[in-house]
């Protein structure tokens, strides 16, 4: 007999799977009883947008196979996950499913929820990113080996702390362009202002690769910081950071601070937009899709 399950308690068969936008499931298992179950034989298949699949791993053996994989919430709405065996002949045979409900987070606070993997911007937007599909956006934070929600409270190695963050929505005057940012030099990066900030660029890319081309201060309001502060969004795409959360692209390849650039040129906008922290499980992995 194959089923889904959690791999914590795979004698529990699941039948259905409430996320939120950017929340994503422990790990969960495609599990077979027998050595001749259907288990690599199968296409996963759910609704169209639902949710983002990864896969982890998978095994085969005498006393059992199964596959491992996450899923996370990508858009509001109500579906279905399946297991479907694809035969040599004949029609198609679902071999298990369960329901899916992914809903936008109840938080009348943020407008923004980072939640390990990703960075959701759920409100407060420029109109041009109105209508551009959700907007999740790969985030890493931590260095490696620490890259998971439990590290939190390691200083200069684990990811950002849970809690409430504001950061300005302006564009720092000292650093508003990259020729500003180049004639500061050094002095670009000890810049402790507010604001979206510009950072110095070379004919090889950025000079500070270990921030990238453009970052934006944090200000925690709520939460336990452990001691620990200095923190930032910024562009690097190198796979890690010091508790700063490193931002990518989204699905669509839309850049995150080309869209906040445009958001401090929109009116109306907000001086400070608010940032939450919430990863999914208490063990949840914190490294995105940044590194290139």
């Amino acid at each position: 007999m194959t089923y889904f399950c959690f791999q914590r308690s795979q004698n529990d068969r699941v039948s259905r799977i409430s996320l939120t936008v950017g929340e994503e499931t422990q790990p969960m298992m495609w599990k077979g009883e027998q050595p001749d179950d259907n288990v690599h034989g199968v296409l996963f298949h759910h609704t169209s947008g639902l949710v983002f699949l990864e896969e982890t791993r998978a095994s085969y053996g005498p006393q059992g196979s199964y596959r491992v994989f996450a899923l996370t919430g990508r858009t509001p709405g109500s579906g279905r996950f399946e297991a479907i065996e694809v035969p040599r002949t004949g029609a198609l045979r679902t071999l298990g499913r369960f329901d899916l409900d992914v809903r936008d987070p109840t938080d009348d606070q943020a407008d923004l929820v980072y939640t390990g993997r990703f960075l959701y911007w759920r409100r407060s937007m420029p109109a041009s990113l109105q209508g551009s599909g959700t907007l999740l956006y790969a985030a890493t934070s931590g260095l490696v080996g620490h890259q998971i929600g439990t590290m939190q409270n390691s200083k200069d190695h684990g990811p950002l702390p849970e809690g409430l963050y504001t950061f300005f929505t302006h564009v720092d005057p000292r650093q508003n362009s990259v020729e500003a940012a180049n004639q500061r030099g050094d002095k670009a990066v000890s810049n402790p202002g507010e604001g979206i900030q510009f950072l110095p660029v070379g004919g090889g890319g950025p000079v500070f690769p270990d921030w990238g081309t453009f970052r934006v201060r944090l200000t925690p309001i709520q939460g336990n910081m452990y001691g620990r502060g200095g923190f930032y969004l910024h562009n690097s795409h190198k796979g890690y950071s010091h508790g700063c959360v490193e931002v990518g692209v989204n699905a669509d390849g839309l850049d995150f601070f080309s869209g906040l650039l445009a958001y401090a040129g929109s009116q109306p906008r907000k001086a400070k937009l608010v940032l939450r922290v919430r990863y999914s499980y208490p063990e949840q992995g914190t490294l995105g899709r940044t590194l290139r």
